[in-house]
C-alpha cells in the first residue's frame, strides 16, 4: 500500500484522545462517526460521539434585548453515543469496570478505501492475554450502515468470553472546561429514547420533533446471528492462538421528521430488509470500487514533498466523505467530525467546499445546490421579515434554513450568502454545462436573490448602494458599501439578467432594473492611494496596534470586545481581495499587486479561510515564496493543529481552501464565459504537480513541471484546447 494514502499516529502533531478522534473520523455525508477508543476501561478520556447529517434540535434563544427579526432558535446537531467501541467480560471481570492494560499497536487510515485499522495488545487483571484488531468503515452504497469487524485471538488461553455492543445514552458535556468561544457548541439536547421492538430503537429530539431509528447486528463466522438495538451481545469460545471473527452492523436511519407511526414503521421495515441481506465482503468490495472510481477523479499527485502529498490527500480525503448527499442536507463547518459550529452550514460550502466538487464531483455538487433549493421557503420568509417586499435571504447559520445566528453583526448583516449562492448555481452551470437543472431549479434562486438586493439597495445619486451590511471580514462590522458584497450582488443581478433573457420568465421590466442596478453598483475605491477600498469608512480607521498586541491575545476575537476590533483597521480574514480572486478578469495585475500590499498588512488570519485567497493572489501575481508559504499553513493545518482546536472538528473550509490554493493558485485556473483557462505557477518547492478535472462531463488531465504544462482531454464535441504558451493553456466550451 503506497503510505501517502495511509494516515498513522505519526502523521499527528500530538496525542491528544480528542485529536485523533477528528482526524481520523468516518463519514460518508449521512453519518459521521469519531474515532474514540475501542475498549474503554473505568476511566474515559475525549469527547467519543456519531452524528448523522441533519438531525438536529433546537430550544429559543435567550437575549439580555430583544429587537425585531432578531433569529429565534438555537439548532445544534445532536451528538449520538459512541458505536465503535466493546465491552468485553473474561471470567467475570468487564472491560468497562476495570482498567485493563491496553497497547496500542497497529493504527491507521486507509484513504485508498475509507477503512480504518486498527490493532490493540490486552492484559486482564488476572494475566489473561489476547489481541484485538477492527477494521471499521460506513457504507457508501448503503449510507445508513456501519460496519465493524472485530477479530479476537487469545494468546495465553482458552475460554468464553461475553462481547456486548452497547449504545449507551448519556449527557453531553458542556461547552468544553467552561470556555466560551463562539466556534464550540454550547447548547445540548435531550433525547427521548423508546424501544419500538427487541430490533429497533427510536431516538427522538425534545423540540425539533426529528426521529432516527437504531437497530445492530453481531454475526460470528459460525453464522449465529444476534439482533438487537440498544445493546447486542455474544458469547464466543476462544481457543489459544485461534481467532474469532465477529461482524457488527449498525443501522442509523436518516432523520424522520414526524411521529406517523405508519412513516415509521415503513423506514423500519425497509431498513430491516437491508440489514438482513448484508454481506461483509460484499460490502469491503463496493468500498473498494467506490473509492477507486473516487480517487481516479479527484486525486492530486505532488511529486517532490511526500508530507505535503499526504496532507492534500487527507484533505481532499475528508471534503468527500463529509458531504451530504441528498439534497436535503449540506456541509457542516466541521463536517461530521465535531460539535464545532453546532453542525451550522455556512456560506463555506458555496465558496471554499463547492469548487472541488463541482470541477471533479459534480453529481455531488448538485445535491449541495439542491440543498439551498430546498430551503427557499425559509429564504422567502426571512427576507419579509426584513421588511423586504419580495425577494429571498438565505440564512448565515442554519441547518433547516432558518437563521440561527444570535450575533446578528456578524451573522444576518453577511448578506453576502446570498450572492455567494448564487455565484456557486453559476460556476456549477458554466462547468457542468447542466443548463437543465439551473432552469428547473436553480433560476428561481437566483431571479429571489435578484430581488432581494434590488429591495434591500438603494438609489443615491447615480450609485446603487448596499448599506448597513457586514462583508465576510467579521472584524468590520455594519458598513456601507462593503466592496465584496457589492461585487458579488453585481454578479448575482447581471445572472439573474442572463437567464432571465435566456428563460423568458421573468418580465422585461423587472430584469431591466436588475440590470440597471448592476451597471449603476457602487465600488469604492480611493483613487488617491489607487487602492479599492474594503467599504466606504475603512481608510478613515486608525490600524490595529499589532506591534504591542501580544501573540497570546490572537484570535482578537477571544481577548477584545467587538467595539474595539470594529474601530480599527484590521481584517480577520480576506475580504475585498477575495473579489479579486473570483473576478480576475476585472482587474489590472498592478492593480491586484497594491491592494494585495495593503490589505496583507492588516490582515490576522483569524479565520482559517483566509490564507488559501493570500496563497491564491500570491501565486498570481508571481510572489511565489510567499504563496507557498501560506499555502503550507493551508494544506497542514488540521494535521499540524495550527489554529489549536481540531478536536472540535476538522476545518472543512480550509481544507477546501488547501484545494483552491493548488487548482486557482499554483494552476491558475480562472474561468469566464465559456473559457477557462489554467497558467503554470508552480513554487520551487513542488518539483511537479497532476490532477484531473470534469468540464462538461469529459475528463481533464492536467500535468505541469517547472518546465511546461500539459492539458490533455479525452475527444470531445464541447471542449477544444488552446495552447497560448508553453505555461498557459485556454480550454474553450463550445
Amino acid at each position: 500500500m503506497n503510505s501517502e494514502y495511509l494516515l498513522t499516529l505519526n502523521d499527528l502533531n500530538n496525542q491528544s484522545p480528542e485529536y485523533i478522534e477528528t482526524l481520523f473520523a468516518l463519514s460518508n455525508g449521512h453519518l459521521g462517526i469519531r474515532t474514540s477508543s475501542v475498549v474503554k476501561g473505568k476511566t474515559t478520556h475525549g469527547n467519543p460521539g456519531t452524528f448523522i447529517n441533519g438531525f438536529y434540535d433546537t430550544h429559543p434563544i435567550v437575549y439580555g434585548e430583544w429587537a425585531y427579526g432578531y433569529a429565534k432558535n438555537h439548532q445544534t446537531i445532536v451528538k449520538l453515543p459512541d458505536i465503535r467501541s466493546l465491552i468485553i467480560e473474561i471470567d467475570g471481570e468487564k472491560s468497562n469496570e476495570t482498567d485493563w492494560l491496553v497497547e496500542q499497536t497497529d493504527f491507521q487510515l486507509n484513504m485508498k478505501t475509507g477503512m480504518l485499522e486498527e490493532r490493540y495488545e490486552i492484559e486482564t487483571l488476572q494475566g489473561k492475554k489476547f489481541t484485538l484488531s477492527l477494521c471499521s468503515f460506513l457504507s457508501y452504497s448503503h449510507s445508513e450502515i456501519s460496519i465493524f469487524q472485530y477479530t479476537i485471538e487469545a494468546l495465553n488461553f482458552s475460554g468464553e468470553m461475553m462481547i456486548t455492543k452497547n449504545i449507551a445514552f448519556q449527557e453531553s458535556k458542556a461547552n468544553d472546561e467552561g470556555t466560551i468561544d463562539p466556534r464550540v457548541a454550547s447548547s445540548k439536547s435531550k433525547l427521548g429514547i423508546k424501544q419500538l421492538n427487541n430490533e429497533w430503537l427510536e431516538v427522538r429530539t425534545e423540540f425539533s420533533g426529528q426521529a432516527i431509528l437504531i437497530s445492530q447486528l453481531m454475526e460470528t463466522t459460525d453464522g449465529a446471528n444476534e439482533i438487537g438495538c440498544q445493546s447486542v451481545s455474544k458469547r464466543v469460545f476462544v481457543r489459544e492462538n485461534q481467532a474469532v471473527i465477529l461482524t457488527n452492523y449498525v443501522v442509523l436511519s436518516k432523520p424522520l421528521t414526524t411521529d406517523n407511526c405508519h412513516v415509521i414503521e415503513t423506514e423500519k421495515n425497509k431498513l430491516t430488509e437491508v440489514r438482513n441481506s448484508l454481506k461483509f465482503d460484499q460490502l469491503v468490495e463496493e468500498q473498494v470500487q467506490h473509492f477507486s472510481e473516487f480517487w481516479q477523479a479527484s486525486d492530486i499527485e505532488i511529486t517532490g514533498d511526500p508530507i505535503l502529498q499526504k496532507g492534500i490527500r487527507f484533505n481532499v480525503f475528508h471534503l468527500y466523505q463529509n458531504a451530504g448527499r441528498d439534497g436535503l442536507t449540506n456541509f457542516a463547518a466541521k463536517g461530521l467530525t465535531g460539535e464545532g459550529y453546532e453542525g451550522h452550514y455556512f456560506w463555506d460550502t458555496e465558496m471554499y467546499i463547492l469548487p472541488f466538487f463541482i470541477y471533479t464531483q459534480p453529481k455531488i455538487a448538485k445535491q449541495l445546490l439542491t440543498y439551498r433549493v430546498s430551503i427557499l421557503p425559509k429564504a422567502q420568509e426571512r427576507a419579509k421579515e426584513l421588511a423586504q417586499e419580495s425577494g429571498a435571504l438565505f440564512a448565515w447559520r442554519t441547518i433547516n434554513g432558518e437563521e440561527a445566528s444570535a450575533y446578528y453583526p456578524a451573522g444576518t448583516a453577511q448578506v453576502h450568502i446570498n450572492a455567494d449562492i448564487a455565484y456557486a448555481f453559476q460556476l456549477y452551470e458554466r462547468v457542468t454545462g447542466d443548463h437543465q437543472f439551473i432552469a428547473e431549479s436553480g433560476a428561481e434562486v437566483i431571479f429571489e436573490t435578484a430581488r432581494f438586493w434590488l429591495n434591500y439597495g438603494s438609489w443615491i445619486g447615480a450609485e446603487f448602494c448596499i448599506n448597513g451590511v457586514t462583508g465576510p471580514d467579521e472584524y468590520t462590522a455594519l458598513v456601507n458599501n462593503n466592496y465584496y458584497t457589492n461585487k458579488m450582488a453585481q454578479n448575482n443581478l447581471s445572472y439573474a439578467v442572463t437567464l432571465a433573457q435566456r428563460l423568458n420568465s421573468v418580465k422585461e421590466e423587472e430584469w431591466s432594473a436588475w440590470q440597471e442596478a448592476a451597471e449603476g453598483m457602487k465600488l469604492p475605491y480611493d483613487h488617491e492611494q489607487q487602492l479599492i477600498k474594503q467599504d466606504d469608512t475603512f481608510f478613515e480607521k486608525a490600524k490595529w496596534p499589532f506591534a504591542e498586541t501580544p501573540k497570546e491575545n490572537y484570535p482578537l476575537l477571544l481577548h477584545y470586545h467587538p467595539m474595539i476590533i470594529y474601530k480599527h483597521q484590521v481584517c480577520k480574514q480576506a475580504d475585498a481581495l477575495l473579489a479579486e480572486m473570483l473576478f480576475p478578469q476585472d482587474y489590472s495585475m498592478e492593480q491586484i499587486q497594491r491592494d494585495y500590499q495593503f490589505y496583507e498588512d492588516v490582515t490576522t488570519h483569524d479565520s482559517s479561510l483566509s490564507r488559501s485567497i493570500f496563497s491564491i493572489l500570491a501565486s498570481r501575481t508571481k510572489q511565489l515564496d510567499k504563496a507557498y508559504s501560506y499555502f503550507m499553513d493551508t494544506a497542514l493545518m488540521d494535521l499540524t493543529d495550527l489554529q489549536g482546536n481540531a478536536k472540535d472538528g476538522i476545518h472543512a473550509a480550509n481544507m477546501g481552501g488547501s484545494w483552491l490554493s493548488i487548482i486557482y493558485g499554483f494552476a491558475g485556473l480562472t474561468s469566464a464565459g465559456q473559457t477557462i483557462q489554467i497558467e503554470n505557477h508552480l513554487p520551487k518547492e513542488i518539483e511537479a504537480l497532476a490532477f484531473k478535472l470534469t468540464i462538461h462531463g469529459t475528463p481533464v488531465k492536467v500535468q505541469m513541471d517547472q518546465q511546461e504544462l500539459n492539458v490533455t482531454l479525452l475527444e470531445s464535441n464541447e471542449l477544444s484546447i488552446k495552447q497560448v504558451t508553453k505555461n498557459k493553456v485556454i480550454i474553450v466550451i463550445h
